[in-house]
């Protein structure tokens, strides 16, 4: 039986374990290894760490980790979790292996869904990002372009109007905007463009212009995007484990979810960035410190 099996080896996944290994608990970490900040050239806004790879934030936190011989990291994926009667769970991977443990911490992560615009994963992550907190700054004052479908466009176009003032919106053909709306964006000087793109255009990841249906091609050094978000986890269903009405599983601070012994962090609770992922893990392991020692205390 072991302590705690975490789920995701990302920031949160990673930061759980670093807690609760330290708290003298066996540790597995089971990840898929394929992360989404896996297309960015750098992270941001985690303080000793901006600017880094998010491989090589990988590889100095896997470093920290085995430095704790309670650890141990595996490569794989949770197909399906149940809840035993003695109150721990078994988990199965896609190998078909069986673990079982009393304390699960979900760290996923989310899978994302770009706009259906041609090319745009070529510039994904290059010259065209979905977070401005993340990429905000090295994007500044550069003549932007946000590519939404989304209902949440307007407080992104907020978001964007702090790093430049040359912003362009697309919304591909879809209706994003309502009448009111469209008057605020011409009043902060905002073009809107409805038209359907037909292709992005650029050199190794570096977007030059974006090319709409009536033919006006429209010159952009980068931009920012919408993007919808699936936490694609079957287990959640059949543990009955509570999601928000976007989808998020909702815990409390210390990453307690409404099933006792399951915890989750990070992004797969909503969208957040490398830190405050990290952060969220952290309070998930001392989420299970305190409930294991409280557990502990009443049975001396």
């Amino acid at each position: 039986m072991i302590d705690v099996v975490i789920i995701g080896g990302g920031p949160a996944g990673m930061g759980a374990a670093l807690v609760t290994a330290r708290g003298k608990k066996q540790v597995l970490l089971i990840d898929e290894e394929k992360p989404r900040n896996a297309v960015t050239n750098e992270s941001h806004a985690f303080l000793t760490r901006d600017g880094i790879k998010p491989e090589d934030f990988r590889e100095k936190g896997r470093r920290d980790l085995l430095r704790y011989p309670t650890i141990s990291i595996k490569k794989g994926k949770i197909i399906s979790i149940e809840k035993s009667l003695e109150g721990s769970f078994k988990l199965t991977t896609e190998s078909e292996e069986k673990i079982s443990t009393k304390n699960i911490v979900l760290a996923t992560g989310v899978k994302e869904t770009l706009p259906d615009i041609k090319g745009i994963e070529n510039y994904y992550g290059s010259s065209i990002f979905s977070c401005p907190f993340c990429d905000g700054w090295e994007m500044k004052d550069k003549p932007l372009i946000l590519l939404t479908e989304s209902v949440q466009a307007m407080h992104i176009t907020k978001l964007l109007k702090n790093w430049t003032d040359d912003l362009i919106i697309a919304t591909n053909k879809k209706t994003v905007f309502d009448e009111e709306q469209k008057r605020i964006l011409g009043i902060n000087n905002i073009r809107l463009i409805e038209e359907r793109i037909i292709e992005l255009k650029g050199v190794d990841g570096e977007l030059q212009s974006v090319v709409f249906e009536n033919g006006e091609e429209i010159k952009r050094e980068g931009g920012f995007c919408t993007t919808e978000f699936n936490n694609n986890l079957p287990f959640i269903e059949q543990l009955g484990i509570a999601v928000n009405e976007a989808g998020f599983i909702m815990t409390d601070v210390m990453g307690h979810t409404n099933i006792k012994g399951i915890y989750a962090a990070g992004e797969i609770t909503g969208p957040s960035q490398l830190i405050v992922s990290a952060s969220q893990g952290h309070m998930a392991g001392a989420g299970i410190i305190f409930e294991s020692s409280e557990e502990a205390f009443q049975e001396i």
